[in-house]
């Protein structure tokens, strides 16, 4: 599965001096954080892409060249909201895949990429562990005092007079 997020945007000096304004876009697949920045007419350039193919959500409308935080900021959250809803598609768009450059996953087998990493087996180490017998599996190589079992030892079978 793939998601996107766009936390914050920032001010770039052209080459010719001219400032505009990025977007810090956060792609999260397979557990990984791909980070890149994109202008708003890459966006625009998407959104034209993908109108004539599918039914694409709403693409937030560009203002007069304004520098505004307060602009910027609902611009941010109107195209972080139109990107999480194209990610909702299956399959999702290859154009929206190339849109967002993630490493190693080819446009033309995303879906099926995906769907294979997900049904993978998860394997992971227990965090706790109960003996059956904790008198007969007592592990006398740990240097550490299993404290666990020996609080649920004397819970369960001190009387109250050797609590105090």
């Amino acid at each position: 599965m793939i998601s996107a997020l766009i936390p914050g945007f920032r001010q770039v000096q052209g080459n010719h001096g001219k400032h505009f304004t990025v977007f810090q876009i956060e792609v999260y697949s397979s557990g990984k954080c791909h980070k890149i920045e994109r202008r708003y007419r890459a966006f625009h350039s998407l959104h034209k892409q993908l109108k004539h193919i599918l039914n694409a959500p709403e693409f937030p409308p560009k203002k007069v060249r304004n520098l505004n935080p307060k602009v910027l900021e609902q611009r941010r959250r109107g195209l972080e909201y139109y990107i999480q809803e194209l990610l909702k598609r299956k399959p999702v768009p290859k154009q929206l895949l190339n849109f967002l450059s993630l490493p190693g996953v080819s446009p033309a087998s995303s879906l099926n990429s995906l769907i294979g990493e997900e049904t993978r087996e998860i394997v992971h180490q227990p965090v706790v562990m109960y003996h059956s017998n904790l008198y007969v599996d007592d592990d006398r190589t740990s240097i550490l005092p299993n404290i666990v079992s020996k609080g649920l030892l004397m819970a369960f079978y001190s009387s109250d007079e050797d609590r105090d």
